[in-house]
């Protein structure tokens, strides 16, 4: 369900080098979502962070693609992610640092739809937009599901539009497998000033 926008982010959005990762002025994604980690490692190798061929190791002991995103291991890798609702936290973190920087990347954090039942989310929201966090840029992943069931079903997160504008984001909401909407909404939401954009990709 994210693999349409990490390729829009990875191949038309970012500013990134994969000859040089640590590159100072790139701009950050963060899979919050851990476990959608292939989607990231195949972005990652067509872009040219590794061979195309060692997505073949994903998973396996010794690996660099193991099942949840490891920076210490994976090229390209800005965050560790995987245990759930701590993505965001960490892109308001490099948004934050971007700001004291005087830089102009941008940064990009997944969250899937479940993960928002996780209070750090809306911790972290909220900060994002007291603090003005116009370089930080989320989107959700509402695919409707998560580990065990519907999020209907689980934990119901409507009204979800409304949550992020009573937060004070800015929203935008797409169908999250039409590239002209995914590339649209990106390049509105890098023109908004002032506040944070979310979008709301249902996939």
């Amino acid at each position: 369900s994210a693999t349409d926008i990490m390729v829009a982010l990875y191949f038309d959005i970012m500013n990134h080098n994969p000859d040089d990762v640590k590159w100072p002025d790139r701009d950050r994604f963060v899979l919050s979502k851990g476990h959608a980690a292939p989607a990231l490692y195949a972005c990652l190798a067509e872009s040219g962070y590794f061979p195309v061929s060692e997505l073949n190791t994903l998973r396996q002991i010794g690996s660099r693609l193991q099942g949840h995103p490891d920076m210490r291991k994976t090229p390209g890798v800005e965050a560790s992610t995987g245990s759930e609702g701590q993505g965001l936290s960490m892109g308001l973190g490099m948004a934050l640092a971007g700001k004291l920087d005087r830089k102009s990347y941008m940064t990009y954090v997944m969250v899937g739809d479940g993960e928002l039942n996780c209070g750090q989310c809306w911790e972290a929201a909220m900060s994002a937009s007291f603090f003005k966090s116009d370089n930080l840029i989320a989107i959700v992943d509402r695919n409707k599901l998560q580990l065990d069931g519907a999020t209907s079903q689980i934990m119901s997160i409507e009204p979800l539009t409304d949550k992020w504008k009573a937060f004070g984001w800015n929203v935008l909401e797409i169908n999250g497998h039409s590239f002209p909407d995914i590339l649209a909404a990106f390049h509105k939401a890098k023109e908004t000033k002032g506040v944070p954009t979310v979008i709301i990709a249902h996939t």
